[in-house]
C-alpha cells in the first residue's frame, strides 16, 4: 500500500510540475529539485559587487560627510536590463516575497564569508502604510528575513515608522531628493535601538538620501552605530 501511495504522490507531483511549473526567477527555465527560486546558471551570473570586502567602497562613500556609518555595502550591481533588475522587478511587482528572502540569504552568506561586522539589529527600511497596503508587503522586510536567517541577528520591523508618503524620487536632483526625505521617519521605539548597532536594509540605493534620513533618526534616538546594506546599487 505504501508503495502504491508513493507512486500516486510522485505521479501527482510530476503532473503538478507540468501544470504549474516552478521556473527560475531570472531566466524562466524550469527549476530542478535541487534549485530554489533561482537556477544554478543564474546564480553564477549574479552581478555581485563584493563591496563588503572594501571599507571605502562606492556605497560607503555616498555617506561620507553626510552620515557616520560603520559599514555600507550592496550585494548586486543594478543596471537597466541586467539580471539584478529582472530579479528586483519580480520581487517588487510580481510579489515574489520568497525571492527577496532567497536573495537576502545569499547576501548574508557572502557577508559571513568575508568578516562583515555583525550588528545587534536588522532594520528593514519601512514603507509608508498606504504604500505598503497598496503593494501588499515591504520588499525590504523580505530581504531582511533572509539576512536574519543566516546572520542570526533579529529583525526589528516596527522600530521606525514612515510618517510621510513623500513623492517619488525619480528625476529629482540630489539636493531635492534629500529635501524630499528630510523628515519622513520617526523612531517609535527608542529603547529598542538605544546603544545598539543597527543595520538598515533596503532594496536599491541611488543617492542614499532616504537611508541617510533613516540613519540620522536612529542616531538621534540613541543608536550606538548605523550600517547600511542594500540588495543592489544603481
Amino acid at each position: 500500500m505504501q508503495a502504491k501511495q508513493k507512486y500516486y504522490f510522485d505521479w501527482l507531483n510530476e503532473v503538478g510540475k507540468v501544470l504549474f511549473p516552478n521556473n527560475c526567477c531570472g531566466c524562466n527555465t524550469p527549476l530542478n529539485n535541487q534549485e530554489d527560486t533561482i537556477c544554478i546558471s543564474c546564480l553564477a551570473k549574479l552581478p555581485r559587487t563584493n563591496y563588503h570586502r572594501l571599507k571605502s567602497n562606492p556605497v560607503f562613500r555616498k555617506f561620507t560627510g553626510r552620515l557616520p556609518v560603520v559599514q555600507a555595502t550592496s550585494f548586486l550591481y543594478f543596471k537597466k536590463g541586467n539580471l539584478a533588475q529582472i530579479l528586483l522587478h519580480k520581487l517588487k511587482y510580481n510579489k515574489r516575497q520568497d525571492l527577496g528572502e532567497r536573495l537576502g540569504g545569499l547576501f548574508a552568506l557572502d557577508l559571513l564569508k568575508d568578516g562583515f561586522a555583525l550588528p545587534d539589529l536588522i532594520l528593514p527600511l519601512p514603507l509608508h502604510p498606504d504604500k505598503e497596503k497598496l503593494r501588499g508587503f515591504n520588499q525590504s522586510l523580505c530581504i531582511a528575513g533572509g539576512l536574519e536567517r543566516w546572520l542570526e541577528v533579529p529583525v526589528a520591523a516596527q522600530v521606525v515608522k514612515r510618517t510621510v508618503a513623500n513623492p517619488t524620487q525619480t528625476k529629482k536632483s540630489r539636493y531635492d531628493r534629500w529635501k524630499n526625505v528630510e523628515d519622513i521617519f520617526a523612531v517609535s521605539e527608542p529603547a529598542a535601538v538605544m546603544g545598539k548597532h543597527v543595520l538598515v536594509i533596503d532594496d536599491v540605493i541611488t543617492t542614499g538620501s532616504t537611508l541617510e534620513s533613516c540613519g540620522r533618526n536612529l542616531l538621534e534616538s540613541g543608536a550606538k552605530a548605523v550600517s547600511i546594506a542594500t540588495l543592489a546599487s544603481a
